[in-house]
C-alpha cells in the first residue's frame, strides 16, 4: 500500500473540513505523515485545534475537561473521520486513534492500515451496538 502525497494532502483537506464542521472552527494549519512500514500509519496533526470554550477552561485550570471534551466528541464522531480517510486512501482503517493536548491545541489523529484478512476496528464497533 502506498499513499501519495496528493492522497496526503486532500486527507489534510477532509480532516479540516471535518473538524470545522463538529467544532464550529477548523485548525490554523494541518500536517499529514504517513509510515510506510508495515502496518501502514497515517497521522494528522491538527495545530490551534482548541474552540475559545477549550481554551477558556485550559487557561482557567480546567485541562481534564478539555481532554474529556474532545475524548467525547472523538468518539462519536470516530466513524466520520475513518470514512473520509478510507475515502481517499482507499483502503480500510484497522486502528483509530485521536487526542488533544489542552494546552498547546496541537491534536493528533493516528489511523493505522489493516492487512489483507484482518478486520476493521468498525466491525467491532458495530458490533457492541447490537
Amino acid at each position: 500500500m502506498q499513499i501519495t502525497r496528493a492522497q496526503r494532502s486532500a486527507v489534510a483537506e477532509r480532516i479540516t473540513q471535518l473538524e470545522r464542521s463538529f467544532y464550529g472552527r477548523g485548525p490554523s494549519n494541518v500536517k499529514v505523515s504517513v509510515s510506510q512500514d508495515v502496518p501502514v500509519s497515517l497521522v494528522v496533526l491538527s495545530i490551534d485545534s482548541l474552540t475559545a470554550a477549550d481554551s477558556v477552561l485550559s487557561a482557567r485550570g480546567h485541562r481534564e475537561a478539555v481532554i474529556r471534551h474532545h475524548e467525547a466528541l472523538h468518539d462519536v464522531t470516530r466513524a466520520d473521520f475513518i470514512n473520509a480517510v478510507e475515502d481517499v486512501v482507499g483502503s480500510q482503517v484497522h486502528a483509530y486513534l485521536a487526542q488533544v493536548h489542552p494546552d498547546t491545541g496541537h491534536a493528533v489523529r493516528v489511523f493505522i492500515f489493516a492487512d489483507s484478512g484482518d478486520s476493521r476496528e468498525l466491525d467491532s464497533l458495530d458490533d457492541r451496538d447490537d
